[in-house]
């Protein structure tokens, strides 16, 4: 049955991706799970209240964290990043988190700069997704960003379609009403249904 899961989406516990995915078969992620992981503490509450308003309705189940980190698909982290790559308050780094909540999509949604997310990318650990960083959330453009692409996905764009298409990414093309962010796509193609 493992096998069926894996062509046709993923429940439980089975959440990580173990066959390559492309846009011709992306991950189908089934009744999606958005869990948020709190590390900067009451400072964030403004930013998690915002972003959950946008990107709850979207999502089968809600799940919210001040430590443990939930199992989800699309993990939204509040976090202070150190220059070296540590995490402020959390004991596990980037990588580690990302494997612990099984969560092919991960949104770095607090500020930090990018010299810290390039060490906290690179720091060991086996976790992979796809992976927003934001260096500058631009008042609510990353909840209304978050909002507008995970609907896409939803409505059958895979992920880097749908951010191609939100933000084209054109050298020097200047976008409106849109955080400023690193992403890596290390999963590609995911889509909800």
């Amino acid at each position: 049955m493992k096998w069926l899961s894996s062509l046709f989406g993923r429940t439980g516990e089975e959440r990580s991706v173990s066959r390559r995915v492309t846009h011709e078969r992306p991950l189908v992620i089934r009744n999606p799970k958005i869990g948020i992981l709190n590390f900067a503490g009451l400072s964030a509450r403004p930013l998690i209240e915002e972003d959950a308003a946008a990107l709850k309705p979207l999502f089968a189940d809600f799940v919210e964290s001040d430590g443990d980190t939930p199992t989800c698909d699309v993990l939204m982290i509040y976090a202070t990043i150190e220059t070296n790559g540590t995490i402020q308050n959390a004991s596990h780094n980037l990588r580690e988190i990302i494997e612990q909540a099984r969560a092919p999509i991960v949104v770095v949604a607090t500020e930090n700069d990018a010299p810290s997310y390039i060490a906290a990318s690179k720091r060991p650990g086996l976790g992979r997704a796809n992976l927003v960083m934001t260096l500058k959330r631009n008042g609510e453009a990353l909840a209304s960003f978050c909002k507008d692409l995970f609907g896409m996905m939803q409505r059958g764009v895979t992920m880097p379609m749908a951010w191609v298409k939100l933000a084209p990414q054109i050298p020097g093309m200047n976008h409106q009403k849109v955080p400023e962010t690193i992403c890596a796509m290390e999963v590609t193609h995911i889509l909800f249904d």
